[in-house]
Parts: structure tokens; C-alpha cells; sequence
């Protein structure tokens, strides 16, 4: 699953239960977010050679994550139902807390796992406008991006995702675009580490997952 860092635009929207969240005993500050690899091998592309990725540093013009709480409706169903209507109805009280160009430094992040283990999380960006989480909230996280150029420059790697689960994650997409209104596919949800203020970090969803389920790579 590569939607997240990939050459062309894309529109990501992940849904997470409070069950799988962090047990917060009090409204907690979201300060970034990270992502790692996918387990062992599997991130590797099909001509890729190296212990990092990326081979070159990678620049999006626009890069913009909102988090926001889950709707209602979303929390009953537990899942996204359909691909109708748009990415805007699930989120309630969306905040906007990244909203800028972003550049992934060559190297960013790390094969330390090895040949069959679980790697690092490595930083994404930073938040410009925290997101206070409050203890019982099931959290929406959306990306919209305009891509990082040309395909094979550098080969998109594959990131760890968590297969579906309902009542607990889920995901959809649009591959048209960074603009895109209505998700043109279901995918899979990413296991995101949460920079906080107290203590320093907090997986979301760890160990590394294979990607099962009925949804579908974007």
C-alpha cells in the first residue's frame, strides 16, 4: 500500500475505531504523524535496491492531512458501507493539522527490521495545528497529496498497512486526484504512529498487520 507517499495524487481516508486507539485518560495533543515500511521485504519494489527508501529525496507541492472525530453514522456502522457520498461526510470536526509542501529526505526511512521483521517508524510531517483527542473518540485520518513526480523516480515502496476489520478500521480512495470528492475505491487503513506531547509517541496500531480482508491496494 503505497497511497500515502506515491508519484501520482491521491486522496487517502482511514477510519479508526476507539477500540483500537490508545486507552487516553485525557485529552492528548497529537503533534505528527509516522509511518514505516511494511514488514521483512514486502515494501520492496520490483527493482529497488537498497536498505532505505527513498533512494533520492522525494518532494509533493501540496501535502495536506486532516484528522477529524468519526462521525455518528460511521461509529454505528463501523465501517465505510459504500463509496457514496464524499470524504467530507464522514468527518466530524475536522481539523486541518498539515497543509503545506513536503519533502521526504533520501533515506528516510529504514530497513532495520530486516529480512523478516517489523521496522521503525520514521517521521512524516509534523503538525502545524495539533489535533486534541479526547478519551472515547474514534478518529478519521485523511491525506490528500499531488504526488511526488515521475513513476520509478523513486519506485513507489509499499507501506505497513492493517487489513480491515469491522468496528475497528477501515479505508477508501480516490486515485484521481488530490481534489478528488468521492472515493473511487475501498483500501486499506495504515498503521500511523502518533507523535503526542506526554510521553514522547504512541502506536496506533502495532505490530505490522498483513494486508488481508476484502479491500483492495490504491
Amino acid at each position: 500500500m503505497n497511497t500515502i507517499l506515491r508519484t501520482g495524487p491521491r486522496v487517502h481516508q482511514g477510519f479508526y475505531d476507539d477500540s483500537v486507539l490508545p486507552a487516553f485518560s485525557s485529552p492528548t495533543s497529537l503533534l505528527g504523524l509516522q509511518l514505516k515500511l511494511a514488514i521483512g521485504e514486502r515494501w520492496r519494489p520490483t527493482g529497488y535496491v537498497g536498505a532505505s527508501w527513498p533512494n533520492a529525496a522525494i518532494s509533493f507541492t501540496k501535502y495536506t492531512i486532516t484528522i477529524a472525530k468519526a462521525t455518528a453514522q460511521l461509529n454505528t456502522d463501523g465501517e465505510f458501507l459504500s463509496l457514496t457520498p464524499t470524504f467530507n461526510s464522514y468527518l466530524a470536526s475536522p481539523v486541518v493539522v498539515y497543509n503545506a509542501p513536503l519533502v521526504i529526505p533520501a533515506n528516510a526511512f529504514q530497513v532495520d527490521g530486516g529480512l523478516t521483521g517489523v521496522h521503525s517508524f520514521n517521521t512524516l510531517a509534523t503538525f502545524s495545528t495539533p489535533f486534541v483527542i479526547d478519551p472515547g473518540d474514534s478518529l478519521v485520518v485523511q491525506v490528500r497529496h499531488t504526488g511526488y513526480g515521475v513513476a520509478g523516480t523513486p519506485l513507489n515502496a509499499f507501506f505497513a498497512t492493517a487489513p480491515f476489520s469491522n468496528g475497528a478500521v477501515d479505508a477508501i480512495s480516490a486515485a484521481s486526484g488530490a481534489t478528488a470528492a468521492v472515493p473511487s475505491g475501498f483500501s486499506s487503513p495504515y498503521i500511523f504512529n502518533f507523535v503526542i506531547q506526554e510521553p514522547a509517541a504512541l502506536s496506533l496500531l502495532a505490530p505490522a498487520l498483513p494486508l488481508l480482508g476484502r479491500r483492495r491496494k490504491a
